[in-house]
């Protein structure tokens, strides 16, 4: 992590609802299963992004750590997570 980090902002996320956001990467605050995360909708400046969106659903993410996993929109099915603003 560094200052860049939130130098364009954040979201915390805590609810089980689809969450729009054009997110870089999240840290999980509590442990955390993800039902789903959509690609990026933006363009991508060093080029295609290649993302497995179906490899992300059910998967367990514990506290503590970052995943730079870029995403347009996520949702929780349970655990609480910040997303950092693209």
């Amino acid at each position: 992590m560094t200052r860049e980090h939130a130098s364009k902002g954040y979201k915390v996320v805590t609810g089980t609802s689809a969450t729009p956001y054009a997110f870089y990467g999240f840290s999980v605050l509590a442990d955390t299963v993800v039902a789903a995360v959509v690609a990026p909708a933006a363009g991508n400046p060093e080029g295609a992004y290649d993302q497995d969106t179906a490899g992300t659903a059910g998967l367990a993410f514990p506290a503590g750590g970052y995943y730079p996993i870029r995403g347009s929109s996520i949702t929780l099915t349970s655990g609480k997570v910040i997303l950092w603003k693209e």
